[in-house]
């Protein structure tokens, strides 16, 4: 009997000694968060936001600036991202951008010019995808330069990547 009133014992200062390990290391990880909170971050701004890396590839792929920062450019990897799947001249279903601009009227019957190009991107249409939330003003003006200067490219020979600089 002595033996099982031992274990016991032991047992209840195991798990005393468990749940006042636990309770240290709940209490140090609050006391570190809070540390870190109150301290500023050599990589945040006086705004408190974090600084972007100048060299983060994936922000510049994200926010659709790798080919170029703003312009024609641009709008090419916009296009290419967001509207190629379905606007190529492999589909037969959907109409071609290709030409676009020369056409007198959009298939909706509106004219062809960029305020309405740009309310058929913001708001869609039968069959096509709505990008107002997608897209902000500046990336729907950047697509339309492109629509309108340069649109659109032959799919087996694709625009080059402009990080690569061959000799």
């Amino acid at each position: 009997m002595r033996s099982s009133v031992g274990q016991r014992l032991s047992a209840f200062a195991h798990r005393r000694a468990a749940r006042s390990a636990l309770a240290v290391l709940f209490l140090s990880v609050g006391v570190c968060a809070l540390l870190l909170a109150t301290v500023p971050c050599s990589a945040q701004s006086e705004t408190g936001t974090p600084a972007k890396d100048p060299y983060a590839r994936s922000l510049r792929i994200f926010q659709f600036r790798k080919a170029a920062p703003s312009g024609i450019e641009r709008g090419q990897e916009i296009f290419y991202y967001k509207c190629w799947f379905c606007h190529n001249e492999f589909v037969t279903d959907v109409p071609h951008i290709k030409g676009l601009y020369q056409r007198p009227a959009l298939f909706s019957g509106e004219p062809v010019n960029d305020e309405t190009v740009k309310q058929r991107i913001r708001n869609g249409g039968p069959g096509m995808a709505a990008y107002k939330y997608t897209l902000s003003e500046a990336d729907i003006d950047d697509l339309v330069s492109y629509l309108r200067e340069k649109c659109c490219w032959d799919s087996d020979s694709p625009p080059s990547n402009p990080q690569y600089h061959a000799q």
